[in-house]
C-alpha cells in the first residue's frame, strides 16, 4: 500500500497541469451538487428563521373578513392568541425649509395587547405602550428624524390630532418588520377610530403542541372558511416554490455532471495509458489483480476526494453572499429582509464527497479492466492498438437510449420525462456519434483526394480511423451540445431581461394611488404623452381551480409606451380575455373557449366573470410567470378600482420631468426613474445572475477543452512510433504538424456542425423542463449566433492540436525507432 501511495503522489506531482484541470472539473461539479442538494434545506431554514424573526412564537396568522371576538379560538387545540387591530393613519411632519408648514405623511399603525404580544415574542420586553406611548421602527426614526421622547401627532379615522410620545425605537423584527409601522395599545387606538372599540380582524396563534399545528390550521379554516390562514412552518405554496427552485438547480447539476463524466472518462484513459508500464511492473512482480486495480484507481480516488473538498469549501465561502443576493424576502413588497443563511448539513457534504469519489472510480472502470487484462507481453512491447473499432454493446446501448429519449419526448410536459429525455438523448449521441463522424471523415477524404490535397486527405483518413480523434469528436459534440444549450438559454434569458418593456422617458411606480391624483401629469410642460398601466396580482379561480394570476388592464387600441407581450391582439373587447400560454397549457384552454374566472376569490367580495378566450400571450416580458391574464381596462377598474401600478411619461427633458413629478406627487409615487436610470437599476439587479450564466458557458467550454487536450495527448502516445517512421521516411515534422492541425480541425468541424442542430433541439427540451418549474423563458434561437459560437469553439478546439504538436517537436525519433 505504501508503494501504491508513493507512486500515485509522484504521478500526480509529475502531471501538475492535468491535476489542476481535473481538480477544477470535480470542484465545479461538487459546487453545483451542493447548490442542488443543500438548496431545499437551507431555504426552508431561512424561511423559518425569517418567520421566527417576524412572528416570534406564532405558528398561524389568521386574517378574517369580519371582526374577531373573544370566542374566536373556542374548540381549537390549546393555544395562545394575540389579537391585532391594524390600519393606516397620517402624521404631521414639519418641512425642513419652513417649520411653520407641515407635510402630512401616511404610516401603518397597529394596536396590540402589550402583555400578550410580549409573551409571544412579537415585541420586546422593553417596549412600553399605553398612556399615549408609541413604539416606532428604526427605519421610520431614521427617515423622519424621530428620537425617543419626541412627540408625534397622529390623525386616524376621526381626523382629530392625537399626540403620542415615542417610547422606543425598534429594529426590524417581530411586528416591526416593515419600515413605516407604529405600535400603540388597544386602549389608545380607540381615539384613532370612529367606532367605540378598535376593529380586530387579525390574530396571531401560538399552538402549544407543535404536533397539533396542522390540526389547528384545519380547525380555523373550517370555522372561518373566508379567512386567510397562513401556516408559517408548513406552508404548502412556499414548499412548492422551494421545490421548483431546487429542481431548477437539479437541471443545472445534471448538465454539469454530464460534462464532468464525459471529460473524466476521456482523461482517465490518458491516466491509464501513462500507467501501463506500472501495470506491467506490478504484474511481473506477482501483485494480484485486485491490488493492481486499486493502484490504478487510487489516483482517481484522490482527485475525487480533494476536488470535491475544494468544491464544498468554495460553496461554503460564497454561500452567504450568493443567498443574500439571490434569495431575499419582503413582507410588504418594499422592505427587503435577508434572513440568516444556515450552514450546510454535514450529511450533505459527506454524501457529495463520497459521490464525487464514486463517480471518479466508476468513470475509468472500463479502461482499468482492460488494462488489468492486457497481456504482460503487450505491455512490455507497448503494442497499443490505435485503430478505432465501434463497440457492439455500446451501439446497442446507444439505440436503446435513443429509443427511450424518443418515447419520453412525447411526454416531455412531465418534469421527470423531460429530464430523462434530455439525459438519454445526449447519452445516445455520445454512444452513436462515432458512425456519423467516420462517415463524414470518409466524405472529406474523397473530397480532398479529388482536390489533390494529400496532407488534408491523410488527416481525414486519420480523423476517421484513430481512437483519439474519434474520441475527441464524440467528446466535442456532446460537451459542445451541452454548452450550446447553456449559450441559447443565456441568450434567451438576456433577451427576456433586456427587452425594453417601458418605452417612456420617465417610469413611475405608483403603488396604490388613485389615477385622479396623477391626472395632472399629462398637462405638464414638455409632456408629449403619458400612459397608466393597470396591473394586479390576484388569487383567482379559473373554472373553480384556484391559482395565482397577474391581471393586466388593456387600453383600447393598445399601448404606445408599454411593450410587454407578443401574440396579444391590438384590442381586447368587452367579455373577452387573453390568457398566457402557461395557463392555457396547464388548464387545457384554447382560443374560442369560455372560461369562468373568479377574481378576488379569497376576498370579501369575489367577482365572477364568464369571458371568451380570444388570444394567447406567447411571451410575457413583464411578469414572466406564465400566469398573466389580460382583460379590458374598464373591467379591471370595475374589479380592482382605478389604481394604476405604473405611470409612463414621454417628454422632452426626462430629468426635469422626473423631478417635477417627484416634487408634486408626495406619497402618490413610490419610486420614479428616468428611462436610463431604470435600465441601469434593472441591470444591477440581474448582474449576479448574468455572471453565473456566463460562468457556466466558460465552464462548459473549459471542461470540453480539458477533455479534448487529454484525448490528443493520448493519441500521440499511441502514435509515436508511427510518427517516427513517417518522419524518418518521407514526411518532415513541419508537414506532420500540419497534418495534426488539419486532423484536429476536421474532428472539431464535424462535431460542431452536428452540435448546432443537436444543441437547438436539446434547448427546446430544456426550456420545456423549465416551464414545468413555472420558469417561463421565451426560446430565442439565433441560428447565426449559434453558428458564430460554433465557429469560436471550432477555433478553440483546433488550437488543441498545438499540445501534441509541441510534444511531437520534443520527440526523439532515433529512440523511438530503436525501441521499435
Amino acid at each position: 500500500m505504501r508503494l501504491i501511495l508513493k507512486h500515485t503522489l509522484k504521478n500526480i506531482w509529475a502531471h501538475k497541469l492535468r491535476t489542476i484541470l481535473l481538480m477544477i472539473c470535480i470542484a465545479v461539479c461538487s459546487f453545483t451538487a451542493m447548490l442542488c442538494f443543500d438548496m431545499s434545506g437551507s431555504l426552508d431554514k431561512m424561511v423559518k428563521g425569517m418567520f421566527a424573526n417576524m412572528a416570534g412564537n406564532t405558528d398561524l396568522l389568521i386574517t378574517t373578513k369580519s371582526p374577531i371576538y373573544e370566542n374566536f379560538a373556542d374548540g381549537a387545540p390549546e393555544c395562545d392568541v394575540m389579537y391585532l387591530s391594524g390600519g393606516s393613519c397620517y402624521f404631521d411632519r414639519h418641512l425642513d425649509m419652513d417649520i411653520s408648514y407641515v407635510h402630512r405623511k401616511n404610516a401603518e399603525i397597529f394596536a396590540v395587547d402589550e402583555a400578550q404580544a410580549k409573551k409571544m415574542k412579537l415585541i420586546k420586553d422593553s417596549v412600553e405602550l399605553g398612556g399615549k406611548k408609541a413604539a416606532i421602527s428604526e427605519e421610520f426614526s431614521k427617515e423622519y428624524g424621530y428620537k425617543e421622547g419626541d412627540k408625534i401627532i397622529l390623525h386616524g379615522e376621526r381626523d382629530i390630532p392625537v399626540e403620542f410620545t415615542v417610547s422606543s425605537i425598534e429594529k426590524k423584527q417581530g411586528l416591526f418588520d416593515t419600515s413605516s409601522r407604529i405600535a400603540v395599545s388597544l386602549d389608545d387606538m380607540k381615539e384613532l377610530v370612529i367606532a367605540d372599540e378598535p376593529e380586530i380582524k387579525m390574530a396571531f396563534v401560538d399552538v402549544k403542541e407543535d404536533s397539533q399545528i396542522k390540526d389547528a390550521e384545519d380547525f380555523f379554516k373550517k370555522k372561518y372558511p373566508t379567512a386567510d390562514v397562513v401556516n408559517y412552518f408548513d406552508n404548502e405554496e412556499l414548499n412548492e416554490q422551494i421545490g421548483s427552485i431546487t429542481r431548477a438547480f437539479l437541471v443545472l447539476f445534471a448538465i454539469c455532471m454530464l460534462l464532468v463524466i464525459f471529460v473524466t472518462v476521456s482523461v482517465s484513459e490518458r491516466i491509464i495509458v501513462d500507467k501501463m508500464s506500472v501495470v506491467g511492473t506490478f504484474r511481473s512482480l506477482g501483485i494480484s489483480s485486485r491490488m493492481t486495480t486499486l493502484a490504478l484507481l487510487f489516483e482517481n480516488i484522490l482527485y475525487g476526494l480533494f476536488g470535491s473538498v475544494i468544491g464544498v469549501m468554495i460553496y461554503r465561502a460564497v454561500k452567504q453572499p450568493f443567498f443574500d443576493s439571490a434569495f431575499s424576502f419582503s413582507s410588504n413588497g418594499d422592505d427587503i429582509i435577508h434572513p440568516d443563511v444556515p450552514e450546510a448539513k454535514l450529511i450533505v457534504i459527506i454524501g457529495i464527497i463520497i459521490g464525487a469519489v464514486a463517480i471518479e472510480c466508476l468513470c475509468p472502470i472500463k479502461e482499468v479492466i482492460k488494462a488489468v487484462k492486457t497481456p504482460i507481453r503487450d505491455i512490455i512491447f507497448d503494442t497499443k492498438d490505435t485503430e478505432y473499432r465501434p463497440s457492439r454493446i455500446a451501439t446497442y446501448i446507444g439505440f436503446i437510449l435513443l429509443a427511450a429519449a424518443v418515447v419520453t419526448y412525447f411526454f416531455k410536459d412531465n418534469f421527470w420525462c423531460g429530464m430523462i429525455c434530455f439525459v438519454f438523448f445526449i447519452a445516445a449521441v455520445g454512444f452513436l456519434f462515432n458512425y456519423i463522424h467516420r462517415f463524414a471523415a470518409k466524405l472529406l477524404e474523397k473530397l480532398f483526394a479529388k482536390l489533390n490535397f494529400p496532407i488534408a486527405r491523410l488527416a481525414a483518413v486519420e480523423a476517421g480511423a484513430k481512437k483519439c480523434t474519434v474520441g475527441s469528436s464524440v467528446l466535442c459534440v456532446t460537451a459542445a451540445s451541452l454548452a450550446m444549450v447553456l449559450y441559447i438559454f443565456t441568450n434567451s434569458l438576456s433577451a427576456l431581461y433586456n427587452h425594453d418593456v417601458f418605452k417612456g422617458d420617465v417610469v413611475a411606480m405608483t403603488g396604490s394611488s388613485k389615477a385622479e391624483y396623477l391626472s395632472y401629469v399629462k398637462d405638464l410642460d414638455g409632456v408629449e404623452t403619458s400612459e397608466m398601466i393597470y396591473i394586479e396580482w390576484d388569487t383567482a379561480k379559473l373554472d373553480g381551480k384556484e391559482t395565482q394570476i397577474a391581471v393586466f388592464g388593456w387600453k383600447d387600441g393598445g399601448f404606445e409606451l408599454f411593450d410587454a407581450f407578443t401574440g396579444v391582439p391590438e384590442n381586447v373587447g368587452e367579455g373577452e380575455v387573453v390568457l398566457d400560454r402557461g395557463l392555457m397549457k396547464k388548464y387545457g384552454y384554447k382560443k374560442g373557449d369560455t372560461v369562468s374566472i373568479t377574481f378576488l376569490s379569497d376576498g370579501y367580495l369575489p367577482v365572477e366573470k364568464k369571458l371568451k378566450v380570444t388570444g394567447r400571450i406567447e411571451n410575457d416580458y413583464y411578469a414572466g410567470s406564465g400566469t398573466s391574464v389580460i382583460i379590458t381596462e374598464k373591467l379591471f377598474k370595475d374589479i380592482y378600482g382605478d389604481y394604476p401600478y405604473n405611470l409612463l411619461v414621454k417628454g422632452d427633458d426626462p430629468k426635469a420631468l422626473k423631478d417635477t413629478i417627484k416634487d408634486h406627487s408626495a406619497d402618490y409615487v413610490n419610486d420614479i426613474y428616468t428611462h436610463d436610470e431604470f435600465v441601469e437599476y434593472m441591470a444591477t439587479q440581474r448582474a449576479s445572475l448574468n455572471t453565473i450564466l456566463i460562468l457556466l458557458i466558460v465552464i462548459g467550454v473549459g471542461l470540453t477543452f480539458i477533455g479534448v487536450v487529454s484525448n490528443q495527448l493520448i493519441g500521440l502516445e499511441g502514435r509515436k512510433r508511427e510518427c517516427a517512421v513517417m518522419t524518418s521516411v518521407a514526411m518532415p515534422r513541419k508537414k506532420l504538424s500540419k497534418m495534426f492541425l488539419m486532423e484536429s480541425f476536421i474532428s472539431s468541424f464535424i462535431a460542431l456542425v452536428a452540435a448546432v442542430p443537436i444543441g437547438i433541439f436539446m434547448s427546446h427540451i430544456f426550456i420545456g423542463i423549465l416551464e414545468q418549474l413555472e420558469l417561463f423563458v421565451a426560446l430565442e434561437v439565433s441560428v447565426s449566433d449559434c453558428v458564430k459560437y460554433a465557429v469560436l469553439l471550432c477555433a478553440v478546439f483546433t488550437l488543441v492540436s498545438l499540445f501534441p504538436i509541441r510534444a511531437l517537436k520534443k520527440m526523439d525519433v532515433v529512440s523511438q525507432l530503436k525501441y521499435e
